[in-house]
């Protein structure tokens, strides 16, 4: 069980540095926006794999079902990006709720939930 999971992990880290690899060379571009879009989100899902969680998921899709689920750290997560998201709009946000993927995350060693 434990080397399945260190297997996992290796692998979700291989990903998220492939991905973001590819970024920084202009041949990875996830949702078709520019180049330093493309790394920062790249590097987002990186920092996810990084947390035991699914290498093409950012931590605010991840921590946005986390809140869904009752979770701590997902409701204080997502209160500290939804401050930052305001500052940066101008306007109140609720980041994670935008940012949630339901289909993202079925290659996380913790699922999102729990």
């Amino acid at each position: 069980m434990m080397i399945a999971i260190a297997t996992l992990y290796v692998s979700n880290l291989f990903i998220g540095l492939w991905y973001f690899a590819g970024a920084l060379v202009f041949l990875y571009r996830p949702n078709g926006d520019g180049w330093l879009h493309s790394v920062a989100y790249s590097f987002d899902c990186l920092c996810n794999a990084s947390a035991f969680g699914d290498p093409r998921e950012t931590i605010s899709s991840r921590a946005g079902k986390a809140r869904a689920a009752g979770r701590g750290w997902g409701c204080v997560l997502c209160a500290f990006l939804g401050w930052v998201a305001t500052l940066i709009a101008g306007k109140p946000v609720d980041h994670c709720a935008e940012s949630v993927v339901a289909d993202a995350g079925r290659r996380a060693i913790i699922p999102d939930g729990e």
